[in-house]
């Protein structure tokens, strides 16, 4: 459809379309019919894609489509890790409130994930629980390594359905997971980064505002202008397309909207985390 200019005017990559509506709406047709598009389109250097609505897919999903091409599939996960403390610290400055006396659950199921984004978040934050289907060994490494490397004690819970009032700060990092959002408390800032959002799908009628992702400035993207690009830049596009620079961030991807993040603090934290 388009090739991809950076701007310097090489070619950085190549925009195809890969019609999925015309398949029945099976998942493994849609991934069987995602894989033959895609060896049809790679060149012998093509070593990555990112997909438009990646929401079509799990991480599941997305591991099967890499293992079946060889191409890197960009979800945005790196982005999302990376600028997670900076919209919290953002966040709390708007609201005027101390970041370090609030308390913050991740929800989990990957060691290494895990200990990177409480690497990037305990330089603010102190109180930190873990929870999901981590194995025994997986809870021990976790907790010794954060230790040994910040100082900090972190708590593991198995059940945390009595304790979700505690927390200010969710973070779910796992596919299809589901919490009682009516046990949360009011105001709490909810992030669901995972592919599936599972905690969208347990929201009620008059829900709770669950960040999905991030948007960034279109601006500055290291590209020449480009009719098929996307008005909104997700955190996979700009994961794929841009070089990381704290000012960037704009604003949240919300039950299909977009805030920035005057509009959050003002319209939904200050309203009580309802939409």
């Amino acid at each position: 459809m388009e090739n991809i200019y950076d701007l310097d005017g090489n070619i950085s990559g190549k925009i195809c379309g890969i019609f999925l509506k015309a398949y029945p709406k099976k998942k493994d047709e849609i991934i069987e019919a995602t894989v033959e598009a895609l060896d049809s389109l790679k060149e012998e250097y093509t070593n990555k894609v990112i997909f438009e609505d990646l929401l079509l897919f799990n991480r599941e999903d997305l591991r099967l489509i890499e293992e079946r091409t060889n191409l890197k599939v960009i979800d945005g996960k790196k982005t999302l890790i990376a600028f997670l403390p900076i919209a919290l610290k953002e966040i709390y400055r708007q609201l005027g409130e101390d970041i370090k006396n609030k308390e913050v659950l991740i929800i989990g199921n990957d060691e290494e994930e895990t200990k990177e984004i409480i690497e990037l978040i305990c330089k603010d934050i102190r109180f930190i629980t873990i929870t999901g289907p981590y194995n025994k060994a997986m809870v021990d490494n976790i907790y010794e390594y954060i230790l040994e490397r910040t100082g900090l004690s972190i708590f593991y819970s198995k059940n945390i359905d009595k304790i979700l009032i505690n927390y200010s700060i969710i973070i779910n990092l796992i596919d299809n997971y589901s919490i009682d959002l009516k046990r949360i408390r009011k105001g709490a800032i909810l992030f669901d980064l995972s592919p599936s959002k599972g905690l969208k799908k347990n929201n009620g009628k008059e829900g709770r505002a669950i960040i999905e992702d991030f948007i960034f400035k279109r601006e500055n993207l290291k590209i020449k202008e480009n009719e098929y690009l996307p008005k909104i830049i997700f955190s996979f596009i700009y994961e794929g397309l841009m070089e990381f620079n704290r000012g960037d961030l704009e604003g949240f991807y919300i039950d299909n909207n977009f805030y920035s993040i005057d509009e959050f603090v003002g319209k939904i934290i200050k309203n009580k985390g309802k939409l």
